[in-house]
């Protein structure tokens, strides 16, 4: 029985680790390359698989494509959680939450010469999974500020304002420093600028 068990396991993890390469290869090539010039021949050659294999797991390139939006979810959520459980004060925290989805993005597309394409891609196969993605990071940015109230790490938020309302400037803060000529493509200052901003919340939430 164990040995069956064991088969099953196997089988089922060289069955996902299909799909997990063809994701990584394709985002690697439309990051390289642009979604428009990538094809699945070249997603199957990068991912080392066979053409129907691709279609075995996905309808299209554009089903791929949002493949590859739910990985990149999933990896923030596993770097949110990193940040929330590191040591240190609560601006540590924060910062890294911050970087837990804005230095991922830096990381992975900032270099990228195709990036205007990709946002415009992202924005007209997947309008709606993004703003859904967005507003659970907002939750937990609330959360988190939240449970440092709770900690008595904060106070909470200056008059006229609510937590949610501080977490969409800061959020949008954030999303602008991405285009800062002093910020661009140096990964230092992004972090730096985020740090700067997880400062400027956490004191202002002290008062």
């Amino acid at each position: 029985m164990k040995k069956v068990r064991k088969r099953k396991a196997e089988a089922k993890a060289g069955r996902s680790a299909k799909p997990n390469a063809i994701v990584l290869a394709a985002l690697e090539l439309f990051t390289r390359y642009g979604y428009r010039k990538t094809s699945i021949d070249d997603i199957a050659e990068a991912a080392q698989v066979a053409k129907r294999t691709v279609y075995l797991h996905f309808e299209n390139k554009a089903a791929v494509f949002l493949a590859i939006l739910e990985y990149l979810g999933d990896q923030v959520r596993q770097r949110c959680v990193a940040a929330e459980r590191m040591g240190g004060t609560a601006v540590d925290r924060l910062a890294g939450l911050l970087d837990a989805y804005f230095g991922m993005g830096f990381e992975l597309f900032s270099k990228s010469e195709h990036m205007p394409e990709l946002e415009e891609t992202f924005s007209r196969l997947a309008r709606a999974r993004i703003g859904y993605l967005n507003t659970e990071y907002e939750a937990r940015l609330a959360t988190f500020l939240r449970s440092l109230e709770k900690t008595v790490e904060i106070q909470g938020p200056p008059r006229g304002l609510t937590v949610e309302q501080i977490v969409h400037i800061l959020v949008r803060a954030a999303e602008g420093a991405k285009h800062d000529p002093d910020v661009q493509g140096n990964r230092k200052a992004l972090e730096r600028r985020l740090r700067g901003l997880a400062i400027l919340v956490i004191s202002a939430m002290k008062k």
